[in-house]
């Protein structure tokens, strides 16, 4: 019983959906508050979440312009993906430059891990999470 292509407005192409009250179709828009929520509740990964934060934090009408385009989501994990990346560079060169003196030691080689890690990780911090983007 559904409606041709042709038949649906161009807000029903992109997805949108009306509610029906006294014979007259109101689009089912939800921007604000409820939006904003489940925006923040959605895991992003770590640095995607860290960066909503931030936002949130510090430059709240960048992110509530971003809520309201509805690329808050995609830019989170944008930016996780870039610190993600960022991170595993970073810490290969430490690794690369820090050689253990003995690679047998799983001690050993977890804490040079933990420090190019700990290192790599401020860098990211600095450089993709806390700026503008």
């Amino acid at each position: 019983m559904g409606r041709k292509k042709e038949e649906l407005s161009i807000f029903e192409q992109m997805g949108g959906t009306y509610t029906e009250k006294d014979g007259i179709l109101y689009p089912n828009i939800c921007i604000g508050e409820e939006e904003t929520e489940a925006m923040q509740n959605t895991f992003s990964g770590k640095y995607g979440d860290l960066w909503k934060k931030y936002l949130k934090e510090n430059q709240l009408e960048r992110y509530y312009h971003l809520v309201h385009l509805g690329q808050l989501r995609q830019k989170a994990a944008e930016i996780n993906e870039e610190a993600n990346e960022l991170l595993e560079r970073i810490m290969q060169k430490y690794l690369q430059k820090h050689k253990p003196e003995n690679p047998d030691s799983t001690m050993e080689m977890w804490q040079l891990r933990e420090q190019a890690k700990a290192m790599a990780e401020e860098v990211v911090l600095q450089d993709v999470v806390y700026c503008y983007h």
